[in-house]
């Protein structure tokens, strides 16, 4: 439990940086094939694949909280089998 304490903020999912062009007409960055960077957050919901933008000055903490939930996820499966292994 003390492990876990520490473990804020948590997310479970994934953060990954894709391109995409803009609506703007004469956009150089679109033109040029460059087009605009933008932070997507995947996770599961309900069985569904779900995304949703992260702004940039955000991704760093969402990057946290993604490490937060996989160590989570370890304490979790290390204690269950503890407690079998109690049993």
């Amino acid at each position: 439990m003390a492990k876990a304490a520490g473990l804020w903020p948590v997310a479970k999912g994934s953060l990954t940086l894709t391109r995409s062009p803009c609506a703007r007409g004469g956009c150089k960055a679109c033109a040029s094939g460059a087009k605009h960077p933008k932070w997507l957050f995947t996770f599961r919901e309900g069985g569904k694949l779900r995304g949703l933008y992260v702004r940039p000055p955000h991704a760093a903490r969402i990057r946290r909280a993604i490490a937060n939930g996989r160590e989570l996820e370890r304490l979790m499966v290390e204690a269950g089998r503890g407690l079998v292994l109690s049993l």
